[in-house]
């Protein structure tokens, strides 16, 4: 029979607090001289690691602190086949990819394929979702598809956050970090009993950095950091058998962007370089945009962290939400769990797109006054059942989702120019602008079932219904030529972004106004049924193996189609991304539980995965990003974490991943510049742009390589408890490598090899002290210390403008923390 404290919630939470590294952040303690058991909780259940059918990696706060994990972004190297960075594009936002498979697109009319929960509470949005961690009991890595076990579905995996709950007792800590580049940070923790059954606590964290990134251009630092965040949680003990927690938390960053580096591909002339150097920019400066970029890229002598950047750019986000979490033991055998959950984000933002110290491309929402920020509201409801049956021989989960996601306010404006071409009363700009309202809703009912039908021998089953319907609605905006001058001048259109001026007396006026152009809406639904099923066989002990598992995993995802954010004309949708996977794994204590090896081998073949790709604005002849379905690619690698109790007291941890990504089928289209000698090629499209004219011809891109997915990872690390009279002195070292990650956006960056990255390589270490009575701890620690320049992003518009910006990794970071527990 299932035990009724253990479905207790305060049971759980103590359950959840034994969670240990299984490889990565070596937490490992000897008990016996043997490696502890990894209690997690992936499957809504508390369980042992290596009895868990299922490919997760689980951290617990003392493996995130010796591993020196502070923020979302941290978790970069640590679990296999997770590829985090602090920004998607230039902006400093949550960008997660989990065994190849996440989202460029951070828009409200699609979602990402990982899906990122705290508190049980899915966050839709990635702005303010780069959490910074404190205060936080577990973190668990999911990888593969999730989808009958938790409410939104996801095709990659999904990374699970727990924050440690309110307890009956008066405790706390307050926490300091300083360290190079201005580092200063503050953490604290208050948990305060307001009676026997009501508790409280509160946590909050202020995170300041300067910027690593020089602008040569306006001599400021760029990607910086200023965040704070705030959570406020209740519980209320209502019974013995009913726990109430209720989270309340804030949010807010204002961060400077992260502007690139510039890079100029030899031998490409883009289209629209072609055009707007023609039209405006030799006419302005006696110099194509290519000279602007090898400018850009020559500054600072080359050095990939001082860039040339006339937008510079900023990041601001607010977040506030709020949980409800009702757990009801029904029985020893049964517990009931509601989830209710609001999540408010305001986001804006400024992208340079062009890297150079010309205003030939930008896109805001802050910049011009009639920019706005977007604002989306979140509303969730979950219920579940969780219990067991035929004297615990049989775990069951079963559950009802309900999402509703309504997002609007966010007017995106794309700049090119102002230019003042030097031709007689003429004036060059060329804006793009338009705001989305988007409405997206979600229902979900899953169930999953394992059943024990001998000692060694389980099998689970699990099926999953979705449905999903996403609306949106475009206003696309021109300007109102009567604006332009701020003298109140005439102004005559030309088209393409011309004007004729009445000269002398004009004068560019940057807040000119717009007029509706045209509004587009559309509503799509998707519907699924998604199955899984898995067998596993319990080791046990032998000569060879102290305990373990093998398991055999069938499952498959599903993420809802959309409307693609194509710029005019009808919305046009996407399809859903379908995903079959298969999953063998291993799951082996050996050396007299001294050596733990845990791995899997994974298949997985996906169905019209969606991408992003560049298409042409006809009106305003600028490229915008649109999403696409590739029909066919296939994921596939093995993974491997192990941990080596190598002495009493030193921990040695070793990951490793050898993943191949293919893209089976992906047609796109590719605009060139035509040539007007011949017609043009069956099946292309070509455009008069009066200037000159492009065509747009069909674009076999099946040969290319996925983005952000490693075809090697490899982490090494080794850590030392040394015991003194005066604490645990604990040094640790780490070092990551990951090999062939691919950056580049449009086909033609990517054929040139450009944006992919050989090696990244990171050395850290860090030593940590607790006192004698565990009050203090504190550590010295250092990242990046060998100061590599590896390339960890990019925005390549090849096929357009012939050049493209990159981004490198931080430069080496150190630094010292303390804090007090009280």
């Amino acid at each position: 029979m299932l035990k009724h404290d253990m479905w207790r919630p305060s049971a759980i939470c103590l359950a959840i607090g034994t969670v240990l590294a299984a490889a990565g952040p070596v937490s490992v303690s000897a008990q016996g001289m043997v490696l502890e058991e990894v209690v997690v909780t992936a499957r809504k259940r508390a369980e042992s690691l290596q009895e868990t059918p299922l490919a997760v990696t689980a951290l617990d706060a003392t493996a995130l602190r010796e591993a020196g994990v502070r923020n979302l972004a941290d978790l970069n190297t640590l679990a296999p086949n997770i590829d985090v960075v602090e920004a998607n594009g230039s902006a400093p936002l949550a960008s997660v990819y989990i065994r190849g498979v996440g989202q460029r697109n951070t828009g409200e009319n699609i979602d990402s394929g990982v899906g990122i929960y705290i508190d049980d509470v899915y966050l839709g949005r990635p702005d303010g979702a780069l959490l910074d961690l404190n205060d936080i009991q577990s973190v668990q890595v999911l990888r593969g598809p999730q989808g009958t076990l938790f409410g939104k579905n996801t095709t990659g995996g999904a990374l699970v956050f727990t924050t440690n709950r309110p307890v009956g007792e008066f405790e706390g800590s307050i926490g300091t970090r300083i360290g190079n580049f201005g580092r200063r940070d503050l953490d604290f923790v208050l948990n305060l009993p307001l009676s026997e059954s009501v508790w409280t606590r509160f946590s909050g964290v202020v995170r300041k950095r300067d910027g690593q990134i020089e602008n040569l251009f306006d001599g400021k630092d760029y990607m910086d950091e200023d965040r704070q965040s705030l959570i406020w949680q209740t519980r209320w003990a209502a019974s013995e058998d009913l726990t109430i927690d209720l989270n309340v938390n804030w949010a807010e960053t204002d961060q400077r962007m992260r502007p690139m580096k510039c890079l100029n591909v030899d031998g490409v002339i883009g289209w629209q370089a072609q055009l707007f150097n023609t039209l405006a920019i030799i006419p302005s400066t006696g110099k194509t945009l290519g000279d602007f970029c090898d400018e850009a890229a020559a500054a600072g002598g080359g050095d990939p962290r001082k860039v040339v950047s006339d937008l510079g750019g900023e990041y601001k986000a607010k977040n506030r939400g709020a949980s409800l979490v009702a757990e009801w033991a029904v029985n020893d055998d049964l517990m009931l769990k509601s989830v209710s959950g609001w999540r408010y984000t305001e986001a804006s933002q400024n992208d340079e797109l062009d890297h150079t110290a010309i205003p030939f491309l930008h896109r805001t929402n802050t910049v011009h006054p009639e920019g706005g920020a977007g604002e989306t509201d979140q509303y969730s409801q979950e219920l579940q059942l969780i219990g067991s049956a035929a004297d615990d021989r049989l775990q069951y989960v079963t559950g009802l989702y309900w999402f509703r996601e309504e997002s609007e306010g966010r007017q995106s404006i794309s700049f090119l120019g102002p230019f003042d071409p030097a031709i007689a009363n003429l004036f060059f700009l060329n804006v793009s602008a338009d705001t989305q309202q988007a409405e997206n809703d979600a229902f979900a009912a899953y169930a999953q079932l394992e059943w024990e039908f001998s000692p060694q021998w389980r099998t689970t089953l699990g099926v999953r219904y979705t449905e999903e319907t996403r609306e949106l609605a475009i206003t696309d905006f021109e300007i109102d030529t009567s604006t332009l001058d701020a003298n109140g001048g005439p102004v005559t259109p030309l088209g393409g972004g011309l004007f004729v001026v009445q000269r002398p007396g004009f004068e560019y006026n940057p807040a000119f106004g717009f007029d509706v152009a045209g509004e587009r809406q559309r509503k799509v639904s998707n519907s699924d049924i998604t199955p899984m099923a898995s067998i596993q066989y319990l080791i046990e002990g032998n000569t060879w193996i102290d305990q373990g598992s093998l398991y055999l995993t069938y499952s498959e995802g599903f993420l809802s189609g959309g409307l693609s954010e194509s710029p005019t004309g009808e919305l046009e949708r996407f399809e859903p991304e379908e995903v079959e996977s298969w999953e063998f794994g291993f799951k082996l204590d050996l050396l007299d539980r001294r050596l733990r090896l845990n791995g899997a081998f994974f298949y997985t073949d996906y169905t019209n995965r969606q991408l992003t790709t560049l298409v042409i604005n006809p009106e305003v002849q600028s490229p915008s990003p649109a999403t696409i379905n590739a029909a066919e690619s296939v994921i596939k690698g093995f993974e491997l974490e192990s941990t080596w109790l190598a002495t009493d007291n030193l921990v040695i941890g070793f990951n490793a991943t050898i993943t191949d990504g293919d893209i089976k089928e992906f047609m796109d289209e590719q605009i060139t510049i035509a040539d007007t000698s011949v017609p043009a090629v069956p099946g292309c499209v070509r455009a008069n742009l009066t200037i000159l004219q492009v065509d747009s011809c069909p674009n076999d891109r099946s040969s290319e390589n996925l983005p952000r997915l490693a075809e090697q990872t490899y982490l090494l690390s080794a850590q030392y408890n040394w015991e003194t009279a005066y604490g645990v002195i604990t040094p640790r070292i780490q070092a990551s490598w990951k090999f062939d990650l691919e950056f580049c956006f449009d086909a033609l960056s990517c054929t040139t090899g450009l944006w992919n990255e050989d090696k990244q390589y990171e050395l850290s270490a860090r030593v940590g002290w607790v006192s004698p009575d565990e009050r203090w701890s504190g550590s010295l620690f250092g990242t990046n210390l060998t100061d590599e320049e590896y390339l960890n992003g990019g925005t390549a518009l090849v096929e357009s403008s012939g050049i493209g910006g990159f981004a490198v990794a931080p430069p080496r970071m150190y630094g010292m923390e303390l804090e007090y527990r009280f």
